[in-house]
This record gives C-alpha cells, structure tokens and sequence, in this order.
C-alpha cells in the first residue's frame, strides 16, 4: 500500500495532505523519516509513526453529515481557539473534514476517516457539484438575476460555469436562490455574487456530490454509511 494511502486511511489527513507530512520530514517507516512520494508500505508489518506517534492501524471507514454554524472553522484546530468542525463529532475514530467552508459559511461538511472519499470529493477532476441557498441584498434583483442566468460571469481569475440555478424569492431588495457549481476556487459563490451587485447576507451549502444537508440543524451532526 502506499505510505500516502495508508496515512489516510488511518485518519491522519487526506492523501493530498499526506504528501505534504511526508515531503517536509514528518513521517517515519519503522524508525526512518521518509521523504519519498510514492513510497509503499506492508500495513501489517511496518510501523508508520507521524511526529513521533505511532499510528494505530486503520479503522472502519465512518462519514459524517455535519450543519457547520456560522463562525465554525473547517479545520482540526484553530491557533485563535475558535470552534472548529471536530467539535461537534465523535473524538474517535479521528476523522478531518473534506474541503472548506469560509467562517461565515454555513451548511454541509462531510467527516471522514476515509482519505479516498475525502480525495474524490475535493479533487477538481471529479467535477463534484456543490448546491449552495445564497440570501442576499441588491437594489436590482430582476437585472442581477438575468445575469446569473445568462451565465456571461467572468472573474479576475477566469470565466465562470454555472451549473443550475433556481429562485426561490425576490422582492424590491432581497433575493434568495439556489446555485450549484462544480468549481472549487476559493469564495466562488460569493465572488460571483459580488460581480452582478448581490451583497450576500447568509450563504449555506446543502449538497456537496451526493451527499446532502437534509433537515440536519446549524451544529447537528449524524453518522451515514
């Protein structure tokens, strides 16, 4: 198995992750700092410590659903001691969260200890979509809504796809929608926003591929298999 797989399935980081403890020293195979990508490992025989702890062998595969609150940061930890996403889940099986939501982002994380899951999710050539209910403000709702649907959004780092779009209500200042994307650049939804005059005021995730927020409440979360 690779060394980068193994980390992962152990609940260590997902593989992308793992790549980068093993590249900067922070791996060792039975007393041996590894540095090599790519390096293989027999699971049952080879000792694999990270920072000096001896990893325990890989655990049954556990997903969670969690409702991030608002001001949650998707992290394992925060150097500012805000709430982080593992707060509201189970201490073991360790698991880590794959891919972000902003701070004032709310809605759908997945948990896992499963690095596969985790690399699928987030990796860009799997074109996941992300369905997210955007609340926003703007002095023209009829034109800022024509344009999304148009689909002609360029940003400062390229033009911008837009997989589906749905209103849900529209009044002389306020919008509410559902977008979904497949990208994954960095506050896509709120820049896109921004470049038709939408100031968002609550922006929630509730899909994210298959997986999908459901009636789980702000700081609820449930296992799924």
């Amino acid at each position: 198995m690779r060394l980068n797989k193994y980390l992962a399935e152990c609940g260590v980081a997902s593989r992308r992750k793992a790549d980068e403890l093993i590249a900067n020293g922070h791996v060792k195979v039975n007393g041996k700092t590894i540095k090599q990508l790519g390096t293989t490992l027999n699971p049952e025989k080879d000792r694999v410590s990270v920072d000096g702890k001896e990893l325990e062998p890989p655990t049954k595969r556990v997903v969670y659903l969690l409702n991030k609150p608002k001001g949650v940061v998707t992290t394992a930890d925060d150097p500012e001691g805000r709430k982080t996403v593992l707060d509201f889940v189970p201490k073991t099986p360790r698991v880590f969260p794959c891919g972000r939501l902003d701070n004032d982002t709310m809605g759908l994380v997945v948990l896992t200890n499963d690095g596969n899951l985790c690399y699928q999710l987030t990796h860009p050539k799997f074109e996941h979509q992300k369905e997210y209910i955007v609340e926003g403000r703007t002095k023209t709702p009829k034109a800022a809504l024509t344009e999304l649907e148009e689909g002609k959004i360029v940003l400062k780092d390229g033009p911008v796809f837009i997989d589906a779009l749905k209103l849900l209500k529209m009044n002389k200042d306020k919008i509410i929608f559902s977008i979904t994307i497949h990208e994954g650049r960095n506050r896509l939804v709120r820049r896109i926003c921004a470049a038709v005059g939408i100031e968002v005021v609550n922006l929630t995730r509730i899909k994210l591929g298959h997986y999908e927020l459901g009636t789980l409440r702000p700081g609820e979360s449930m296992l799924v298999t």
